[in-house]
């Protein structure tokens, strides 16, 4: 049964956290598109060095909501004119979406919703070089008592991995323990990818910090 007060501290939560964080992640929906072969692993606590061929601490934008509903809504004629049935994943409140941003049009046609950092994703979005770079959206439902961190990125031309650590918010920190919200990525490569050629995602997340080799940059914020 809920508690008669709604609103929870860390030191209220801590006692279910551990238990929390070693829970496998659910399983994530299928992509648009020809998306296919979409899964999701969970690794506890802090782990091996990230992949030889990943980048790590990748540039990126977060945008962190105060509910589960998106951050980021796409606003291109195809979408606006779809059915119900045909909606893309981006504009379902699934505990995990994701898709690729491969052109400035495509980029103009994203709206924000308002909450922190959205003036800085429309100027990362702004900045990037579509002619030699790729931004990779991915959305996730977060339990609201944790921060969550991306630890790097991997691709190849037909599929796109992350790894996040999962994070204790602080004590003084209030939030509810069994509430979620909606954390979006806006990712930028360092390549062009072409959206129909993905056919595999996958994202990864553990408790503790990211595992990080010894020359790595120190880690960036989370959300």
């Amino acid at each position: 049964m809920p508690s008669n007060t709604q609103r929870a501290t860390r030191r209220r939560f801590v006692a279910s956290a551990a238990a929390t964080l070693g829970l496998t992640a659910l399983a994530g929906c299928g992509g648009s598109g020809s998306s296919t072969g979409v899964s999701r692993s969970s690794r506890e606590g802090p782990g091996a060095d990230p992949p030889e061929d990943a980048l790590v601490d990748p540039p990126r934008v977060t945008l962190r909501g105060s509910g589960m509903e998106p951050n980021v809504v796409s606003e291109t004629p195809t979408e606006t004119a779809s059915s119900d049935d045909d909606q893309s994943d981006r504009d379902r409140i699934d505990d995990w979406a994701h898709y690729l941003v491969s052109n400035a049009e495509d980029a103009s046609a994203l709206t924000f919703a308002d909450v922190d950092g959205a003036a800085d994703a429309r100027s990362f979005l702004d900045a990037t070089d579509f002619s030699s770079q790729t931004i990779y959206v991915e959305r996730h439902l977060v339990d609201e008592c944790f921060r969550q961190r991306l630890c790097w990125v991997r691709w190849t031309e037909n599929n796109i991995e992350t790894d996040y650590a999962r994070i204790l918010r602080d004590a003084d920190v209030a939030c509810e323990a069994n509430a979620q919200v909606a954390v979006t990525y806006l990712i930028r490569l360092p390549v062009t990818l072409e959206p129909g050629q993905i056919n595999s995602y996958s994202s990864g997340s553990g408790g503790g910090p990211c595992p990080r080799p010894d020359d790595a940059t120190p880690e960036g914020n989370a959300s």
